[in-house]
């Protein structure tokens, strides 16, 4: 399972470049890593740049989704466990019960803790953020000059 903001990664530039991202990142090359993004990313067209930084902005805000909200499920793990237990059901109803939340909210954890603590993730999409920005600045500075 991956973090959001690695798939999106991955999505973008694919498995190869982003196993290569992360290899750059352990040795401190983050400039080679701008400089292939922006490679990439300088023949794309305004419009193609503005949605790429539209998906990155719904991966990020997906990202912090997952962490606020594991409170709120963690505590209906709780409360589903009590009521379970209030309820007092049959033994191998409430293992079976008990077993089937569990495992959901294992899920829930594993997803939480891949999406909290993904900093190479964060990390490379920061770089291509900030490549994305200055390419649409770029852009933008091109046309006003054009204009003038």
């Amino acid at each position: 399972m991956r973090s959001v903001l690695g798939k999106l990664i991955q999505h973008k530039f694919g498995h190869e470049r982003y196993t290569m991202y992360t290899e750059k990142l352990n040795k401190q090359e983050s400039m080679d890593i701008f400089c292939d993004i922006y490679a990439d990313l300088m023949s794309q067209s305004s419009e193609s740049l503005n949605e790429d930084l539209k998906e990155l902005l719904g991966s990020v805000q997906t990202s912090i989704r997952i962490s606020r909200n594991f409170f709120y499920i963690s505590l209906g793990y709780v409360v589903g466990v009590l009521m379970l237990v209030g309820l007092n059901l049959l033994p191998i109803v409430f293992w079976v019960t008990v077993g089937i939340i569990s495992l959901c909210y294992l899920y829930k954890v594993v997803e939480f803790f891949r999406n909290r603590y993904c900093d190479r993730d964060v990390r490379i999409v920061l770089i291509y953020k900030i490549v994305l920005f200055h390419i649409l600045d770029e852009m933008c500075m091109n046309r006003k000059e054009n204009q003038i």
